[in-house]
């Protein structure tokens, strides 16, 4: 066969598409924690107590929640953008940051869940499960881009640090689902070291600039 006659290379898609589509879900499921919160059910003439009784052993635990989980969804999205550093895509690539998307997309049903009946065991490793999930995703990520060279060039010699850094997060989830079985609501002490090692990183980081 002659040059001519060779099939042209299927076009990908671009990564600034894939990353419009993250930005977009992100948005979303950061939007949708908001429905966590439960707006009060009370009798037409409610009291003190009653009122008082909701916000501390309802609202409270409530708003915790959304409070850690929009934390959390804002750390992955600023560490999807930071460490999203690739020259190209193909399709397993697409495919891997698709599965994460649709792992954060879920994320508001498994905050509702812990929210809403978090001393339950079985709510707490459903939210455990689901960052685990979204944990071992952003490790696949980031090996398998590096792995294949779409990592550009001055950032190559920082990723194997960068994929043992992707670690954190499932090995955070499995302390999370061990300490179920002890803790009611032990994920949120679990995972608020998330939000706050990344706040002290990137401030450390600042002030040796």
């Amino acid at each position: 066969m002659s040059g001519k006659d060779k099939t042209p290379p299927i076009p990908l898609i671009p990564k600034n598409r894939l990353e419009t589509l993250a930005d977009g879900i992100f948005a979303i499921a950061m939007t949708l924690l908001v429905l966590s919160i439960e707006v009060p059910t009370l009798p037409s003439n409610p009291t003190a107590p009653m009122i008082s009784d909701y916000v501390f052993n309802t609202l409270m635990p409530q708003i915790s929640i959304y409070v850690l989980s929009f934390a959390l969804l804002a750390v992955f999205w600023m560490n999807h953008h930071i460490f999203f550093v690739i020259k190209r895509t193909n399709t397993t690539l697409l495919w891997i940051n698709i599965f994460w998307l649709m792992s954060i997309a879920i994320f508001p049903f498994s905050t509702s869940m812990m929210g809403k009946y978090g001393v339950f065991q079985l709510s707490q490793i459903i939210f455990d499960v689901n960052m685990l999930i979204i944990g071992i995703l952003s490790y696949v990520n980031w090996t398998y881009a590096a792995k294949k060279g779409m990592i550009i060039e001055n950032v190559m010699p920082y990723a194997d640090k960068i994929k043992l850094s992707f670690l954190f997060l499932p090995i955070l989830s499995l302390i999370a689902i061990l300490i179920s079985f002890i803790i009611p609501y032990g994920s949120i002490f679990v995972f608020i070291l998330i939000p706050t090692i990344f706040t002290l990183y990137t401030v450390s980081k600042r002030h040796k600039v």
